[in-house]
């Protein structure tokens, strides 16, 4: 019997002799496989860690084949602390406008988000689709990030003019994708931390995690390393976990693929590596991956202060760092990191 490269790595090494491998999903107690055996040089590895601590995190974890490689904390932290991970966020977010659309609570990503935004009907903006305000293309202007006391971000993100036709210009709007998870809550007629335990977060085990809430405002989504871990799993085995296809496959192939091609390196809520040139979360373009180290197949979750869940899907590989803002800056700190872990990871 052949089993690939992924199949070989996820059971095999730590399987018995002559058994049969079957694929490791963690439970409520997550495995841990030592880095030789997972086919990774702990002296690299070490490296790695020494520069993650160096530069402020508070965890860094990796996982190979579903088991956990490496768990490192500083500062007091251990597994259950938990912290928001800013943008990072903004991964869940789309995946759990997947699970809507395969529940029938959307319609799907061309469905007009006027439905949900009824001072957007008969007007330019009713052209804004779900698909526009998950690939940052609203055309809507850029507001200020976070509310003002008092204010009902969702209303006033749709009073914002419209600056450029739905579809043809790329600028990241946390704004816009806030009002994702108040249209969320209307199509599912549930709150949404109460969606996401039911939808999401409880079926896989994430044991410490919540949407932060600011009045009426939905803000950011809190968990910890080893929450970030099991997500970016889910991400890696396109939605399937433990035997059950938690979101359909289908829609994690296309939160992975560029959404537009404005910016190749952004999908669906999702950064992507491998693409010639890019624009980045600061209106930036660059030449050249995302990430120069990794493999062209890396997808990021990333937010503010460094928190990262890089997903391999080449080296079955996640690797999650939380933590403050590193030394380095968000760009050079991607990619050092990633040098270094990867040179502990043996294809």
């Amino acid at each position: 019997m052949r089993f690939t490269r992924r199949e070989w790595i996820a059971t095999t090494l730590a399987a018995p002799l002559g058994a049969a491998p079957a694929a490791y999903t963690p439970g409520k107690d997550w495995d841990s496989l030592e880095p030789a055996r997972a086919g990774c040089d702990p002296a690299a590895l070490e490296d790695a860690a020494a520069f993650a601590a160096a530069n402020h995190s508070t965890a860094l974890l990796l996982v190979r084949g579903g088991r956990l490689v490496m768990e490192r904390y500083w500062s007091g932290w251990d597994r259950l602390s938990a912290q928001p991970i800013f943008s990072a966020g903004k991964s869940v977010c789309a995946t759990l406008i997947g699970a809507a659309i395969q529940d029938g609570k959307l319609k799907g990503l061309d469905q007009p988000a006027a439905a949900f935004v009824p001072d957007w009907k008969g007007t330019p903006k009713q052209a804004i689709t779900l698909r526009h305000m998950l690939a940052m293309t609203s055309g809507i202007k850029v507001a200020r990030d976070a509310p003002f006391p008092g204010e009902d971000q969702f209303a006033a993100t749709a009073a914002q003019p419209l600056e450029h036709q739905p579809g043809q210009h790329w600028a990241y709007n946390t704004p816009v994708y806030r009002m994702l998870l108040r249209i969320l809550e209307i199509a599912t007629g549930e709150e949404l931390n109460a969606y996401s335990r039911r939808r999401l977060t409880d079926r896989i085990g994430m044991e410490n995690c919540s949407w932060d809430k600011q009045e009426k405002n939905w803000l950011w989504f809190r968990c910890t390393p080893r929450d970030m871990c099991r997500f970016g799993l889910l991400s890696l085995r396109e939605g399937k976990w433990n035997g059950m296809q938690i979101v359909k496959a289908a829609w994690f192939r296309e939160m992975m693929k560029p959404s537009q091609a404005l910016n190749p390196a952004y999908g669906l809520l999702w950064w992507l590596n491998g693409s010639a040139t890019l624009i980045r979360a600061n209106g930036k373009p660059a030449s050249g991956p995302m990430f120069p180290a990794a493999p062209a197949d890396t997808r990021a979750a990333l937010g503010a202060m460094d928190k990262k869940i890089y997903v391999i899907p080449s080296l079955d590989l996640v690797v999650a760092r939380h933590g403050p803002a590193s030394a380095a800056g968000p760009a050079s700190f991607d990619n050092e990191l990633l040098k270094r872990i990867l040179k502990g990871v043996r294809s």
